[in-house]
């Protein structure tokens, strides 16, 4: 047979009924009365003959046509079959790395974990953005190193570590089910990513505190209602973030000025209860007043405030506030420090407050909530702060009672 050229494809004139020409080895072009010209393997295998559409001419040109064709007369030679080869290619085109994050979170995730959220953002904020296109064939540690990259190369190292230990986990996930031949993110360590994570002890001293409660208060700071109160809100209760982002109005019970917390948005897993004093309750209500969402905090309806929304807003405010560098946490680690240092308040009080789980035998035997103890604690505190920003008042002072 004599082979194409690009002319002969170009000239090719349609006819009353379709036609086809061959080149040989099974490589033909097809022409419908229309005009529409398709490339077309033509094999026999396993007693029949099986056609594979190439793709169409022009968008597909001679060259690359018989190339195609070629590489799949090259498989049938070997004894492959060639159709089959290709629909496995498809496949695996849609076996992506979303694809497995996916049916990792819905089908261990959500059954095995107490708090199946904080992975659900790192999948949906970081993994799925930066990986989830990818092939698992393709997937490769260099790929999962770049990615993790990424999110250092934007400040924040600790969180691609929390990145990376939810990919080592998810594909260990795939190997087990059998989609990846072996984890690609094994052999990566934290210190290779984010580094080696040293505890921060950064806490704020009362004057520190007393400059942000100015700022946050004064009407000139630029800031949304909802991360100012956000920040009060987690100094006047040392509460976790998550725990607050995820708050919606019906935690929230005005006339006991309590805020039940459910277990699945709690760290510990078990429903907490936060005592509100007066000024927290105002908080909460200027929120709730500005919010058409069943979150107190949100950016739109029906979804929570975005994860990285408060830190971002608090990096913003940084140079402008006047204290060292500090985050949304140093905050719940100041209200710990400050109950202790300044009101002398019961280390296992604080804990209580903190949400914290007790020893494991105090846990078992000891089931007091101590709800007026932290009632009382968080309502001193609350007085304390609000005596720092009087105008001619000297803060109160608590003396530490003599055991």
């Amino acid at each position: 047979m004599k082979k194409f050229t690009d002319n002969q494809i170009k000239n090719l004139k349609p006819e009353e009924k379709t036609h086809r020409i061959t080149e040989g080895n099974g490589f033909y072009i097809r022409i419908t009365p229309q005009g529409k010209k398709a490339w077309l393997y033509r094999y026999h295998y396993a007693g029949k003959d099986q056609i594979i559409t190439l793709g169409y001419y022009p968008a597909m040109t001679l060259s690359q046509a018989r190339t195609a064709c070629q590489g799949l007369f090259d498989l049938w030679q070997s004894g492959v079959d060639p159709k089959a080869h290709m629909i496995k290619l498809a496949e695996a085109k849609t076996d992506t790395v979303k694809k497995l994050v996916t049916g990792w979170y819905t089908n261990y995730i959500l059954k095995e974990r107490k708090q199946p959220k904080q992975i659900e953002q790192l999948i949906n904020a970081d993994i799925v953005p930066l990986l989830g296109s990818v092939e698992l064939a393709k997937l490769t540690p260099a790929l999962v190193t770049r990615a993790l990259d990424t999110i250092v190369k934007r400040g924040s190292p600790v969180h691609a570590n929390k990145v990376l230990a939810a990919l080592k986990q998810a594909f260990s996930y795939g190997v087990r089910r059998g989609a990846l031949q072996e984890n690609p993110a094994i052999l990566l360590q934290a210190r290779d990513i984010g580094g080696i994570e040293k505890p921060r002890d950064r806490n704020l001293s009362i004057d520190e505190i007393k400059t942000l409660l100015l700022f946050l208060n004064n009407d000139k700071n630029r800031m949304s209602l909802q991360t100012k109160n956000a920040i009060k809100i987690i100094l006047y209760t040392g509460i976790r973030t998550g725990e607050l982002r995820l708050a919606t109005s019906d935690e929230i019970d005005f006339q006991n000025s309590l805020w039940t917390i459910p277990k699945e948005n709690t760290k510990q897993g078990e429903v907490m209860k936060i005592h509100l004093s007066e000024p927290v309750k105002d908080m909460f209500r200027e929120l709730l007043a500005a919010s058409t969402s069943k979150y107190i905090l949100s950016a739109k309806a029906g979804e929570p405030l975005s994860l990285k929304a408060l830190p971002r807003a608090i990096n913003r405010i940084q140079d402008r506030v006047g204290i060292d560098h500090w985050t949304a946490h140093d905050l719940r680690r100041s209200f710990c420090t400050q109950l202790s240092q300044s009101l002398f308040i019961d280390p296992v009080v604080i804990e209580k407050c903190l949400g914290h789980k007790m020893p494991k035998i105090m846990a078992t035997y000891n089931k007091n909530e101590m709800l007026p103890q932290r009632e009382e604690a968080l309502t001193r505190w609350s007085q304390y702060l609000d005596s720092l920003l009087a105008e001619n008042v000297i803060s109160i002072q608590y003396k530490k009672v003599a055991s």
